[in-house]
């Protein structure tokens, strides 16, 4: 007989996966189907309700059911795991994509401040080398020169050190990025893969293993509780048997079917 911790924990795992992962998936259909999302999730969650206790009724009334019936209810159990785990790689890959989507935005921020120094910067030494090249003979336009490009070398300058504060605060930003997702980078990098590749193949491992498991839990607690339930029928009626009997005991009867016997055989002799 199963033993009850037993029951227990396969009643708490099969919640607890089952909840989990209709959750994950009701979010991820939402998300694909963003235009109606109340309407996705309503019918997402009768879905999830309704494949798990098929899979409970199928498992126990297998052997009375029409081939045709059978066939079509487990068609559609294959079928909405299938959705199920389609909403939940919608789910788990749109978690990475926020952080990813972050990451790359910042990079190219961070790319585009660096351009932005290195043409002020530029400029600068444009500047700075134009008036050099006035000849030292033209003292007096040398000097208006320098004077007209101060201005305009101050802004440049000014705008330098304000583009550096903002690399500074891309650049901490990158980093708090790369924190979320920094574990996916180490993979990306010991198997020389690329990290979208990576976050791929975690997530299809994941589904794989998700829904399927779940229905499994289910089937083995429905399975759990009918030993169960026979189990007890069992002892019920083995009690009953073992009894001590009422009428008379064994070696009563014993007597009496001798009597009986003699009897009938003293008849067929005096025939």
């Amino acid at each position: 007989m199963v033993q009850i911790w037993v029951v227990i924990g396969l009643a708490l795992s099969a919640v607890a996966v089952s909840v989990l992962g209709a959750a994950f998936s009701i979010a991820g259909l939402g998300k694909l189907f963003s235009g109606a999302i109340v309407a996705v999730w309503l019918m997402a969650g009768a879905l999830e309700l309704a494949k798990f206790v098929t899979a409970a009724y199928l498992h126990q009334v297998w052997y009375k059911l029409n081939i045709v019936f059978k066939s079509y209810l487990v068609v559609c159990v294959v079928v909405l795991s299938c959705i199920t785990s389609m909403g939940i790689f919608g789910f788990l890959s749109d978690a990475y994509l926020t952080s990813s989507s972050t990451l790359e935005a910042e990079t190219i921020k961070l790319e585009r401040l660096k351009n932005d120094q290195a043409f002020a910067s530029q400029e600068i030494d444009r500047i700075n080398h134009g008036i050099d090249e006035i000849p030292v003979s033209r003292i007096s336009k040398k000097l208006a020169a320098r004077a007209a490009a101060e201005p305009m070398i101050k802004s440049l300058k000014d705008k330098i050190n304000n583009i550096e504060t903002e690399l500074t605060q891309a650049k901490l930003k990158v980093l708090e990025v790369k924190q979320k997702i920094g574990p996916l980078i180490y993979l990306a990098k010991a198997f020389n893969k690329d990290i979208d590749d990576v976050v791929k193949y975690l997530i299809l491992v994941f589904v794989t293993v998700f829904d399927p498991l779940a229905i499994c839990l289910v089937i083995a607690l429905s399975d759990a509780l009918v030993r169960r339930s026979q189990k007890e029928f069992e002892s019920g009626v083995l009690s009953s048997a073992g009894a001590a009997p009422t009428g008379p005991d064994v070696t009563t009867l014993k007597m009496r079917f001798a009597d009986e016997g003699e009897a009938e055989v003293s008849k067929q002799e005096v025939g």
